[in-house]
């Protein structure tokens, strides 16, 4: 069975600049690009628009895009399309063997000396009524947002509210007010009790943020038009035409967990300076790394930086075998 040198599990922001800098580094690169259901769990597949990226202001899905843009550029250059192994599949399973990886799909089993681990995370979303459903037709028209360092210039001038209980919630709706004066913020805890701390606390009273801690019953609107705001289940209504949701999020970590990787109190690998886990030979970049911004220039510097120190480790090895012989 060959051996890769390397492969790299995800076709997000991470993935794509792995597999670029790996096949730039003159190295043979298996690439799991994933499947539909993959896809559709992807953070990725669903940001419509990225404004603090200069070259993507004005493409529909720039990540996917600048994705296919990658597979497309590499498989243009002869010297460079030999090299990668772009696969259309899930890998379902990673075990370790002696000083390589066994990655299954459905169907067939790879071998790798390395892994870059690019699999992410995705927002938890809110339950409206019971129901995640209501959520993302807003989501995808970009009245309900998620990062505030992403979007946050997007609610200038209008009243918004933050969606979430805890207190890295009631700071996002701290923020919004102090960044950009805005002149009505809420936090709507959606039927939790607010876990803010004292000190959370008073900031929101002294910048009057007001919490409700009913739970949302309906998102008020037009989802082809523009959502106009939220109705509680005590019946009172809170207009503000943009929110965000601050409840967390879901790590992509089920692949190798199994394998006793180390995770923070979140569930994001940690990882060390060249971002290689607690398991040798196994990378992480992206959104799944502990301590980091989940940006697409960070997934960037530390898939270059994760390819780069793996390509030393395998030129320092064969530096070795040429010394012994």
């Amino acid at each position: 069975m060959k051996t890769y040198p390397i492969a790299i599990i995800g076709a997000g922001a991470a993935g794509q600049m792995a597999a670029l800098r790996s096949v730039l580094n003159n190295r043979e690169t298996l690439w799991f690009l994933g499947d539909g259901q993959t896809s559709r769990r992807s953070r990725a597949t669903w940001v419509e628009s990225v404004d603090n990226i200069p070259g993507m202001f004005d493409k529909k899905r720039p990540i996917n895009g600048t994705t296919k843009e990658v597979i497309k550029f590499i498989e243009n250059k002869p010297e460079l399309a030999t090299l990668l192994h772009t696969m259309k599949q899930a890998v379902t399973k990673i075990e370790k063997v002696d000083d390589h990886f066994i990655l299954s799909s459905k169907d067939e089993t790879y071998h790798a000396q390395y892994i870059v681990l690019c699999t992410g995370t995705m927002d938890i979303q809110p339950l409206i009524n019971g129901k995640m459903d209501p959520v993302f037709p807003y989501a995808n028209r970009g009245d309900i947002l998620y990062c505030i360092r992403c979007d946050g210039h997007k609610v200038m001038d209008q009243a918004v509210s933050v969606i979430g209980h805890s207190d890295g919630a009631a700071s996002v709706a701290i923020l919004l007010k102090e960044r950009y004066d805005l002149p009505e913020v809420y936090l709507l805890t959606n039927g939790q009790s607010c876990e803010a701390t004292d000190k959370t606390k008073k900031l929101i009273e002294l910048y009057q943020i007001k919490i409700f801690e009913e739970s949302i019953q309906t998102i008020l609107g037009n989802p082809k038009a523009a959502m106009e705001g939220f109705e509680l289940s005590s019946g009172e209504k809170i207009m503000t035409p943009k929110a965000f949701i601050s409840l967390g999020s879901v790590v992509y970590n089920d692949l190798v967990k199994p394998l006793g990787v180390e995770l923070d109190s979140r569930d994001h690998l940690i990882t060390d300076k060249h971002f290689e886990t607690s398991v040798s030979g196994l990378y992480a970049a992206g959104d799944l790394v502990s301590g980091k911004k989940k940006q697409v220039y960070t997934a960037w510097d530390m898939a270059v930086d994760a390819v780069d120190h793996i390509d030393s480790q395998l030129r320092r090895q064969k530096r070795e075998e040429k010394l012994l012989e």
